[in-house]
This record gives C-alpha cells, sequence and structure tokens, in this order.
C-alpha cells in the first residue's frame, strides 16, 4: 500500500466502524457542507452474490458518486440541501462482460440541513399608514402629536439558541385620518322616478388593495343595490313602501384573499311611503240584519276597512260616508259614521223594504280631497216580527151551489184574508187549513207561491142524495209562530157549500157480464137479468136496449133487462155485444157494459166443482181446496183472474187437465170471506171457456186445524156432494121416468090387438075386387 492509499484507508476504517455494511436497499443520511477529505466514503455496497462480480453505478449525477474497490460508495464534493435534498442511486452487480448477476441495489442518500443561511427582509424599508381610531393598540394615535414613526426591525433564525444569523430593516408609519366611519341614514321616495343607478352612498377604506362586499337585511332581489370598486352605492330599481319598508345594507372591505379589514358599515335604507293605495273594505259586501221596532242609534254592523298605504301617514288613513241607499226612502232609514258604524237614523216600524242596499264610500287622506277612495256594498235584511193575526173580512161567505155533477178539481171560491205584517214576508203569509165539515175529504184548498189567495177546490165528486149542504169552517194562520197576539175569530171564517141535484145517468152494477151457453139451448130461454141503478133519490125508470146485436138471436127487455134466446147460436164460441141503459126521462143519460156470451155444446160446457170450505191464516203449506173441471172433453188450463194484488194473495197448482188445488199464496191473508176468480181457458188459443168466482173463508185455525171462527155461508156454488147428489138425483128421475114410459106402451098395445079382435066386417075397409 502507497503513502495516498493509507488516508484512504483509514477512511473507509472509519467508515465501517461507524456505519456498518449496508443491505441491497439502504438509506445514507450526510451533513451538507461536508469540509473533510475527498473521496468521501458514504457507504459499504453489500451484495448475496459470490465468485467473480463486479459494482456499476448507473447514474453518478456528473461524477458526483463513485464506487471505491467495487465495494464502497463514495463522493467526490459536498452537498448543498438548499440546491438539492436527496439523490436516489442504483448498483448493478454484472460479470465482466457486463451481464447482470444479481438484483441491483437501491441507495437513497438524504442531505440533512445547516444552518449556513442568514435570514433577509424582502426589502430594507418598509411603508405603512395607521389610520386614526384604529383598533387593537391604535387608540393613543393622534396627527397633531406626530404623524410618522420609523420602527427597526431584528429578525434572528435558530429560535432561542445562542448560535444564529440576523437580519435587520426599516418601517415608516404614517398617521392618517379614518375614512372607514359609520354611514349616514338615507330615505328613498317609493316609485322614485330615476334616473337609475340612483346614488344612494359613498364608501372608503383607510388603505389600498381592497374589495368591497354589499349584503341586504332582509334578502333584496339580486341587483337592487350594488357597490362599485371605489364604494359607491347604488339603487338600481324603483323601491314599494308597500312591499318592504326598510332595507339594511352591510357593507364590508376585504382583501384579496376574503378577510375583513374591519368590522362591516350598515346603511340604513328607509322607503318613504307615498299615496298610490286606495283603501277597501274588508270584505267587499257586509251582510247585516235588523229586528222590526229595533230604536234610533241602534249598531247594525261596524264595517272594516284595509289601505296597503303606511298606517301612519294621511295616506294610510281614511274614512267612510253613505253615499246612497236602495230602495229610497222619504226620511233616511240608516247612516254611516266615519269610523264605518251603520246604525239606524230613525226607528224600525215604517220600511218600505224587506232587504236594503247601502252604498257606502272609503276615502284616505282622513277624507280630505285629493285622495283615493272605492266604495263597499252593506245588505241589510230587515227581520220581520210576527205581530199581527190575520183576518177575514167576513164571518161568514156563501152559499156556493154547486151541481152535484161538478168535475174533481173545479174551484168553488177564492180566499183572502189580509195581515198587517210586511206584505211578502213570512209574517205576512198565510195557509189556510179545513177546520171542519169537510167529513169524507170532499173539499180541499190550494195555494201557490208568495200569493195569499187560497183556492176552494172539490177533491171527491158530490152526491146530492147523499149530502145537499156543507158547513165548512176554514182558518187562517201565518207560516211564521205568532210572537206578540193570538189568533182570534176574526181568523176563521164559515163557508156554506149547496149541492145542487142533477138527473143522473144510471148505473150498472158491472163494467161487463158473461155466462156460458149450450149451442142445444132452446128459444125463449132468459140467460140472465140485467139491472141499472138510477142513482137519483126519485128514480125515473131505467130503458135497456142492445147496441149492437144484429143476428136477431138475443133481445132484451126494454124494462125489464131480461135477456132472452131468440134463435139458434151464431157459429161462434164467444159472442161480444154491448148494452145501454138509458134514463126514462132523458135518453142522453146512459149507462153501457158488456155481455160476453160464450157457446158450447151441452157435453161441452163445463163446470167447477171445489172441496174445503176454508183456510188457515197464517198460511199451512199442506192446506188447500180442490178444483175439479166437469163436463170438459177439451186441454184447459186454471189460473186466478183480477188484480195483481189480489192474484198475489192466491196460488193456484193445476196438477192436471181436470184437477187443481187452490192455496195461500202470501204468509198472512187477512181473516174473512174472499172472492177468488178463475179462469178456465183453451190450452190451444188461451180461448176463455170459463170465468168462476168462487168465495173462500180464511180464518185463524187451531193447531188441529179447525176454524176458530164462524164461517160464513156460501151459497149457490156445488161441491162434490152436491153434484154427485144431483147426478144421482138426476138419473133416478130420468129412470123413473123411462120406467112409465115403458108401462104405457105395453098397454097401449095389449088395448089395440084387442079392438082388433071386436071390429065389425062393416067397419073393416073396402078391398079393390079383382
Amino acid at each position: 500500500m502507497n503513502a495516498a492509499g493509507v488516508p484512504h484507508c483509514s477512511q473507509v476504517c472509519a467508515l465501517m466502524t461507524v456505519l456498518g455494511v449496508l443491505s441491497t436497499a439502504t438509506v445514507v443520511t450526510v451533513p451538507e457542507n461536508y469540509d473533510g477529505h475527498f473521496p468521501w466514503f458514504l457507504a459499504k455496497v453489500e451484495t448475496n452474490t459470490s465468485g467473480e462480480f463486479r459494482l456499476r453505478l448507473e447514474d453518478d449525477y456528473n461524477g458526483t458518486f463513485g464506487i471505491e474497490g467495487q465495494t464502497f460508495l463514495f463522493s467526490r464534493s459536498s452537498f448543498d440541501r438548499e440546491e438539492r435534498g436527496s439523490y436516489e442511486l442504483q448498483v448493478a452487480v454484472v460479470n465482466d462482460e457486463g451481464a447482470q448477476l444479481d438484483h441491483p441495489v437501491s441507495i437513497t442518500v438524504n442531505i440533512t440541513d445547516r444552518n449556513d443561511n442568514a435570514p433577509q427582509f424582502e426589502q430594507d424599508t418598509f411603508l405603512a399608514r395607521v389610520y386614526i381610531g384604529a383598533p387593537a393598540g391604535a387608540a393613543t394615535l393622534d396627527a397633531d402629536i406626530a404623524d410618522h414613526y420609523q420602527l427597526a426591525v431584528q429578525v434572528k433564525d435558530m429560535g432561542d439558541l445562542s448560535q444564529g444569523h440576523y437580519a435587520q430593516a426599516h418601517i415608516l408609519i404614517n398617521v392618517t385620518q379614518n375614512t372607514w366611519v359609520p354611514l349616514s341614514p338615507v330615505t328613498v321616495r317609493e316609485n322614485h322616478e330615476g334616473p337609475y343607478p340612483l346614488p344612494l352612498a359613498k364608501v372608503r377604506w383607510n388603505g389600498e388593495r381592497v374589495r368591497y362586499q354589499l349584503e341586504s337585511q332582509p334578502t333584496a332581489p339580486h341587483g337592487l343595490f350594488t357597490i362599485s370598486e371605489r364604494g359607491s352605492i347604488s339603487l338600481n330599481q324603483p323601491l314599494d313602501h308597500e312591499e318592504q319598508p326598510e332595507y339594511r345594507l352591510s357593507v364590508s372591505a376585504l382583501d384579496y384573499a376574503g378577510n375583513l379589514y374591519a368590522e362591516p358599515l350598515e346603511l340604513q335604507v328607509t322607503v318613504t311611503d307615498e299615496n298610490d293605495n286606495a283603501p277597501v273594505c274588508s270584505p267587499e259586501i257586509h251582510l247585516a240584519f235588523v229586528t222590526e221596532h229595533r230604536r234610533k242609534g241602534t249598531c247594525i254592523v261596524q264595517l272594516r276597512g284595509e289601505d296597503e298605504d303606511d298606517p301612519s301617514t294621511e295616506n294610510g288613513q281614511f274614512t267612510f260616508r253613505l253615499l246612497g241607499q236602495e230602495p229610497e226612502d222619504p226620511e233616511p232609514l240608516f247612516t254611516v259614521d266615519g269610523d264605518g258604524r251603520v246604525t239606524l237614523a230613525r226607528d224600525m216600524t215604517d220600511y218600505r223594504s224587506l232587504t236594503y242596499h247601502l252604498l257606502v264610500e272609503i276615502a284616505d287622506l282622513a277624507g280630505a280631497e285629493g285622495g283615493l277612495s272605492s266604495t263597499c256594498t252593506v245588505i241589510v235584511d230587515v227581520d220581520e216580527v210576527n205581530d199581527h193575526a190575520p183576518e177575514f173580512s167576513q164571518q161568514q161567505y156563501g152559499p156556493f151551489n154547486i151541481p152535484e155533477d161538478t168535475s174533481i178539481g173545479h174551484v168553488i171560491t177564492s180566499l183572502s184574508a189580509s195581515d198587517a205584517d210586511f206584505n211578502t214576508s213570512d209574517a205576512w203569509l198565510i195557509t189556510y187549513a179545513l177546520e171542519s165539515g169537510n167529513e169524507g175529504q170532499r173539499f180541499g184548498i190550494v195555494q201557490g207561491g208568495q200569493s195569499n189567495i187560497g183556492k176552494l177546490v172539490l177533491r171527491k165528486p158530490l152526491d146530492f142524495d147523499a149530502v145537499s149542504e156543507y158547513c165548512l169552517v176554514v182558518s187562517a194562520r201565518n207560516m211564521e209562530e205568532l210572537e206578540d197576539g193570538e189568533y182570534g175569530p176574526s181568523s176563521t171564517t164559515t163557508l156554506l157549500v149547496r149541492a145542487q141535484n142533477v138527473n143522473e145517468r144510471p148505473e150498472f152494477p158491472r163494467a161487463a157480464y158473461e155466462v156460458n151457453v149450450s149451442r142445444e139451448v132452446q128459444p125463449g130461454t132468459v140467460l140472465l137479468t140485467l139491472q141499472a141503478r138510477d142513482p137519483d133519490s126519485v128514480a125515473t125508470p131505467v130503458r135497456y136496449r142492445l147496441g149492437n146485436e144484429s143476428g136477431n138471436w138475443l133481445s132484451v127487455g126494454a124494462t125489464t133487462g131480461e135477456v132472452t134466446i131468440q134463435g139458434r147460436p151464431p157459429a161462434v164460441r164467444s159472442y161480444r155485444l154491448q148494452v145501454w141503459a138509458e134514463d126514462g126521462d132523458d135518453p142522453s143519460l146512459f149507462a153501457t157494459t158488456y155481455l160476453v156470451v160464450h157457446v158450447a155444446k151441452l157435453r161441452e160446457a163445463p163446470l167447477l166443482v171445489y172441496s174445503g170450505t176454508f183456510l188457515c191464516t197464517p198460511r199451512r203449506d199442506e192446506q188447500a181446496i180442490s178444483v175439479t173441471v166437469f163436463h170438459g172433453a177439451r186441454l184447459a188450463t186454471l189460473s186466478i183472474d183480477g188484480h195483481p194484488m189480489e192474484r198475489r194473495k192466491w196460488k193456484l197448482d193445476q196438477r192436471n187437465d181436470t184437477l187443481a188445488f187452490l192455496s195461500i199464496g202470501l204468509s198472512w191473508v187477512d181473516p174473512g170471506l174472499h172472492q177468488v176468480t178463475i179462469v178456465l181457458r183453451e190450452e190451444e188459443d188461451a180461448t176463455v171457456i170459463l170465468r168462476d168466482t168462487h168465495p173462500v173463508n180464511i180464518c185463524t185455525c187451531s193447531s188441529h186445524g179447525k176454524c176458530r171462527i164462524e164461517l160464513e155461508p156460501i151459497q149457490g156454488k156445488p161441491t162434490v156432494l152436491s153434484t154427485v147428489s144431483t147426478i144421482v138425483g138426476t138419473l133416478a128421475v130420468i129412470g123413473f121416468s123411462l120406467i112409465l114410459v115403458l108401462v104405457h106402451l105395453s098397454v097401449t098395445r095389449k088395448q089395440r090387438k084387442k079392438s082388433k079382435r071386436d071390429v065389425s066386417v062393416e067397419a073393416a075397409p073396402l078391398r079393390p075386387s079383382a
């Protein structure tokens, strides 16, 4: 080893002792401004490669770093941290040919700082201004005492340590007047004509490099108030006192970073009112009520108004005035004072209407000329007190003579009572009622609309023979309850109605008659006798005639009403004709009915036979009356006839062509004798063969099915027993007659034989000669 290698070896040994051996990923920290020997060994590079290899530094930073003896990393110069704070090195492990034998070794060299720089000011002398009244320790500044100050300022690094570097500068401070002062309030007239923008105020910060910011409370529409870069505050459009009477603007001075220089200033903007809104009533239509007999000065209603202008000024102060009353009165009935009180101008005893319309004016400026105004309406309804009873002018009306054949709805007379209450009011309206004398409800009173006229009308037909005179007591009452007084005799009257006798037309008891007749019926047979009734008390004879009998088959007795067979029946099954019954004194008064004759052969004449005399109510499902059809060769059906409400009471269950069962159709039928009409029709064309009415007793029954009430007798209806008895009796009479005929023939034959034997020759007839 030569002499030059001695210090080199000593550096390596020292480095090995202090730093030790580095791994393949190493961080080395060294100070800046190293002033020792160079090369400066920094670290030993350690690899996992054995055998022959060499280390190659990929980037030596322009010769700053190197590898000594394929082992140590060294530096050829010192470092300056202010220029560069760290270095990243890569050491490759290669063979002689340069091929890589192992992963490269990463070494980071960090440079630590040393205090090798003194602090510096940007300039040697600084200029500043302080305004009078500035906060935080400047309260004693007075420009009259000293208008500027010079300060020496020194700065040292290394904190409180004794080592360190120093620097010094001077600050020249000038004392100036404060320009950031409070703003005086401003007023702006609403609806200001402009021009706009309209200047309001101006602010100025004490220094330079300032930015102004404007905020409003309450929040104003965007762009209503603005502030320029020079601090001029402007209004950009007209204001409305009613919308917002006052604004408080906050003005801030900020640096360019957005920091406040000082507390914001406040500018109060007051919007003064103009008379630009007319007062209005609230509501526009007032409803009020006043009762009859109220005294003068009675307050009816208190009117209320609104004005959007400032109420503290005349612009928002209004008064009321009555302009007119409808309908008008010779003396005003109402008055309105300036505060809007509507009162009675006189006692409420004489008025023309139940409803008044008052036109009221409301005006601002306390009613002075030049103000704004509007109108409203007060509708006053008069509450009429029912303190007068209706009165008839007479205690009795009539007599009214009405023919007994007057039609229903005929107006007999008109009723009219007077009432002193106000016309058309509920207290004035009258209703009429028939209190007595209207037995049978033959009369009625009709009224209509807002009228006190009643009409006595006929509700049911009159009958002179039954009642010839009616004395009707009629009362008059108000629709409202009578509050003061009572109904007296004058509120009642009597109507005398007399029925006049009229020669009335005859009446048939039935609208139609039906009869069954055999085609073999003999002429002269009386089918039935018609009996029409003359309803007059003094009856006149009734005359009968056939209306459409053209075949001379039937005739009717003009006075007896007997319908008689005159000849052979026509070749039809049913024959229908009209029968007239005429008044004997006046043929123009007549009644008509229809006669229907059903013609059938003797063997085809039907007969309905019933078994059973009663049915129980409530209904018993097992109980029924049998209905048997006799002499019916044709197919036929049975059904219940009559009104639908009557038919629903009964149930007819037909089993075949000759047998049916009649029972109750409802769960309950009122006890008593009921007439049930059964119709027999041909099944082929539904021609009515027979219409038969059978009486049925309905009664309440015991648990054993026995009727608890006495049964009414049923006349003229055959039963099974009576039918069988009749048939047997008829056969017996026929048999007895045949016996008598046979005996008579036998005796006659014997007498003839004897007389032949006793005849003489002279008595014998002569024979002709040969």
